[in-house]
């Protein structure tokens, strides 16, 4: 049975020098943040991003604003400085992140929740520094059945995470869940990204989550981590199918799902909308990037809109169809 672990505070190392390198999303993550969702990393590479903390109030800074974002309570606000960007988050305070994506910086706020502030940086400032190298940074969940990565996208409260979770239960490898990063190509790849799920308690609750991790630590979500090896895809994988989620309440044919092929225009444009910066955050420059983005790994992989059936009695049923479609692909 996975243990619970108690809620985790911010834990901030001592000196710099106590930095721990950690292994996410095919590169290396040196922070002076625990992360206890991460893997460490002991190889001695040097590291793609490095976090540092610094006490206090951010400094002042010409900014240019780009773009803002509100989601309920949440508010994030992006900004253009001279030596790169600013990201300014109401539950988590500020980071800034260099014009090329390898230094972020996190302004201790004493009244951040410490949960957020690691899903901040594993999740908008990561794709920051990752969009800049040139990848897409989708809002989605994968996992890699046999030797190609399936990837489900969509909004908040879609079910992204359950599913991959399910699958890997099921016998799937994770490939990361929230954040998915592609690189165009053919054939298009995911990075393997974090070796931890954020689910609702109910979720969690509901998954056989000890056939393969080890650990629970209780949140605004449940973070499930401590995979076991065997149920974790540690480098990068062919993309074979993307599913934009569109769940329903039932179906009259009694189907525990169905799904419909998109057209390399539709699916373009749906992959576009399911970044995970969007373009009201970053602004319509670096949007347009991401079109392109979109575009090239729209012209290479099968996008389906995929209904799944919301009912947890039936998601055994789900995973299964999922995984037949899977293999006659």
């Amino acid at each position: 049975m996975p243990t619970v672990a108690a809620s985790l505070p911010i834990s901030v190392f001592r000196n710099r020098e106590q930095a721990r390198d950690y292994s996410a999303f095919g590169g290396v993550l040196r922070s002076e943040i625990d992360f206890p969702e991460l893997s460490t990393s002991d190889n001695g590479a040097e590291p793609d991003w490095t976090l540092r903390v610094e006490r206090g109030d951010p400094p002042p800074r010409t900014v240019t604003p780009l773009g803002k974002r509100q989601i309920r309570e949440e508010r994030y606000e992006l900004f253009q400085i001279p030596d790169g960007f600013r990201l300014v988050y109401s539950h988590a305070g500020t980071f800034d992140i260099s014009g090329d994506g390898g230094s972020i910086v996190w302004y201790d706020h004493r009244e951040a929740v410490p949960e957020l502030v690691r899903s901040i940086v594993l999740g908008p400032a990561i794709s920051l520094a990752l969009e800049l190298a040139g990848f897409l940074c989708l809002h989605g969940s994968a996992v890699v059945i046999g030797e190609a990565a399936i990837a489900f996208v969509g909004p908040k409260h879609f079910g992204k995470s359950t599913l991959a979770t399910a699958l890997a239960t099921a016998g799937a490898r994770l490939v990361g869940d929230d954040l998915l990063v592609v690189s165009s190509g053919r054939p298009a790849t995911v990075r393997p990204g974090v070796s931890s799920v954020r689910l609702w308690a109910d979720m969690a609750a509901a998954l056989p989550l000890r056939t393969v991790c080890n650990t629970l630590i209780p949140g605004v979500k449940t973070t499930v981590t401590g995979f076991a090896h065997e149920a974790l895809a540690v480098r990068p994988a062919m993309l074979g199918t993307i599913y934009v989620l569109s769940p329903v309440t039932n179906d009259a044919a009694g189907r525990v799902a169905w799904r419909k092929p998109l057209a390399p225009s539709e699916a373009t444009v749906a992959l576009a909308h399911q970044t995970k910066l969007p373009a009201s955050l970053v602004g319509l420059r670096a949007a347009g990037s991401q079109l392109v983005a979109a575009a090239a790994v729209a012209a290479t992989v099968p996008v389906w809109t995929l209904h799944p059936v919301r009912d947890v009695a039936r998601l055994g049923d789900l995973v299964r169809q999922i995984i037949e479609w899977s293999c006659v692909e």
